[in-house]
């Protein structure tokens, strides 16, 4: 009997003892097939374990496909290596408030110096994303706003400009610090269609003063006055406009990490991402088609997933489970972002009851800005109510290091010109 058994088993023939499959390149994982091929592996990882379970429920209950694709290696700039190569050793982390101190440029915590054990690492790991990633101005082109319903599809397009400017960390061949120090980056936000909205803006100023001290100061542009109007301190958590966003949700955590009561690194893990996502993110030529958003599944239920022919491929990512203040309107948000450079792919957020209420998940590529640097960039953001089967997804030609862009290009009196028509 035993000997018939082995035989059997080296044959294939014990379902409980059969070999998991490689899947190849290309391979579509559906609900229909999920729970048959979980087990089976690509890059010789299991599909489960690079499936978290709010991705897996994203699959089997609302419909998600994947498409595998090989992981590719991704270079950061040489800049922002040598950068934060000269950190080492010089940047501190500060446990008594949560801050660091001696970062001028670069990755303020590399890979190499973050240990699982350490109790800092969640705010670490949130201070690498928070710092200057995109190397000295972030552009967001044509960036739009799809209200999209998932059993109706598209409600409405909102479409807008943005710009952040960083004023520290920068790596444009400039000065790397601007002005005093005192700031971090200013942010502008304004509408430019359709016309009930056109006008409407924000401008926005971190200042680098992460104990809270001194709370970002927000106006808004409220065109049907012609003037701006300061917001209170707590602006950052509060919804884009009338989108399923919020601020805070701007590159899935926007907030410095002490902005949140505490920051958890849960663990490392492989995770099914979006790393190489097309080159082109909005075709203005295919305008009020669904084509204008080819990375976007507006053509089919639930209409808010990323487009079928997107590839996904394994990445190593830090899992870090964040607690936000208590007038929040999360209780708990969880991010999967990259391990070798900081860059988020997939979000959880939970609501003060502690149920799951939101998912998010970005699509990322390769960059090279227009003074050649080289970055990873978010260029679109599935963001989706799940309690509401709704989403507010953005997609924007988005670009590191647009050339010719001053200090004063981002400011309130900017802000007023080009709500105004007045400016670009």
């Amino acid at each position: 009997m035993l000997l018939a058994s082995s035989v059997l088993a080296a044959g294939g023939l014990l379902p409980g003892l059969a070999r998991a499959a490689e899947l190849p390149p290309g391979f579509v994982i559906t609900k229909e097939n999920f729970d048959k091929i979980k087990s089976d592996t690509f890059e010789g990882k299991t599909i489960a374990s690079m499936v978290p379970a709010r991705l897996e429920e994203m699959i089997k209950v609302h419909g998600l496909t994947i498409k595998l694709a090989k992981s590719k290696k991704i270079e950061m700039d040489p800049k922002y290596v040598e950068a934060t190569k000269k950190g080492l050793g010089t940047v501190k982390f500060n446990p008594a408030d949560r801050t660091m101190s001696g970062w001028v440029a670069g990755m303020p915590f590399p890979p190499e110096t973050i240990k699982l054990d350490d109790p800092h690492a969640g705010d670490k790991v949130i201070w690498n994303l928070r710092a200057a990633t995109y190397g000295a101005t972030m552009d967001l082109r044509d960036i739009s706003f799809v209200f999209i319903h998932g059993d109706k599809g598209v409600e409405r397009v909102q479409r807008w400009q943005s710009r952040r400017y960083y004023m520290e960390g920068r790596l444009d061949g400039g000065p790397v610090t601007v002005g005093d120090g005192s700031v971090s980056q200013k942010t502008y936000l304004f509408a430019t269609s359709p016309q009930d909205i056109r006008g409407l803006g924000t401008f926005s100023v971190r200042y680098n003063d992460p104990t809270s001290a001194k709370p970002d100061d927000t106006w808004a542009y409220l065109k049907s006055v012609r003037r701006t109007r300061r917001l209170s301190g707590g602006a950052w958590m509060d919804p884009i406009g009338g989108t399923d966003q919020l601020y805070d949700d701007w590159d899935i955590w926007d907030a410095f990490p002490t902005k949140y009561r505490a920051n958890k690194l849960v663990g490392k893990r492989w995770v099914l991402a979006v790393a190489h996502s097309p080159e082109l993110s909005v075709d203005k030529s295919k305008r009020d088609t669904p084509e204008e958003f080819p990375s976007v599944g507006l053509t089919e239920k639930p209409y808010f997933f990323p487009a079928k022919h997107i590839e996904w491929e394994p990445r190593e990512v830090y899992v870090v489970e964040g607690t936000p203040p208590a007038e929040h309107p999360y209780s708990k948000k969880v991010v999967y972002m990259e391990v070798d450079f900081p860059r988020p792919y997939l979000g959880e957020m939970y609501d003060q009851k502690g149920e799951f209420w939101k998912f998010m998940v970005f699509q990322n590529r390769p960059d090279v800005g227009e003074d050649g640097y080289k970055a990873v960039m978010p260029v679109v953001g599935h963001v989706i109510d799940v309690k509401r089967n709704h989403s507010t997804t953005w997609s924007s030609n988005m670009k590191a290091n647009p050339k010719g862009v001053k200090d004063a290009d981002v400011s309130l009196q900017k802000l007023e010109e080009v709500a105004t028509g007045g400016g670009k």
